[in-house]
């Protein structure tokens, strides 16, 4: 009796409030021979970038939020910094000249660099997972396709 064996991936939660926790495996490589993959591999594939998109997708909401932050940290640490220096004869270039030169508006500034490239980083997981997920859906549909076509001929075939 030819009894199909399932593979299942655990979607368990590592803690009730981190749905989307980075999965416990590494981001799988995308083979160039996808319809020479049986099945159940192809499926398993498919979920392991599922699962990769979804975290890359909560990451880079985070990271933008962390930008969102930075900046508006930024623009705070500007502002006082020029209010703290400004002096009555002040022009406003001489105010922005100083202001370029305070060293916690420097570490504000490149805090907001750190973010921005974290989230340029982050997209571009979610984007090369998401392709590649529309690759393996791609594939899947295909195969899927010929299902009817396939018993069909089969049938006229001894």
């Amino acid at each position: 009796m030819n009894q199909r064996r399932t593979r299942t991936i655990p979607r368990q939660p590592k803690r009730e409030t981190d749905i989307f926790s980075r999965p416990d495996f590494d981001l799988p490589e995308l083979p160039t021979n996808l319809t020479d993959l049986d099945d159940g591999v192809l499926m398993e594939l498919f979920a392991q970038y599922t699962s990769w998109q979804n975290f890359a997708a909560v990451e880079q909401a985070n990271a933008e939020v962390t930008e969102a932050r930075a900046e508006a940290n930024q623009r705070y640490i500007e502002a006082n910094a020029m209010v703290k220096g400004w002096g009555a004869k002040d022009k406003v270039t001489v105010a922005k000249a100083e202001l370029a030169q305070d060293p916690e508006v420097e570490k504000a500034r490149q805090g907001v660099l750190e973010a921005y490239a974290r989230r340029k980083l982050t997209q571009v997981v979610y984007a090369n997972c998401e392709r590649s997920v529309f690759v393996i859906s791609r594939e899947l549909s295909r195969r899927i396709g010929n299902v009817g076509y396939e018993r069909r001929s089969m049938r006229w075939n001894p």
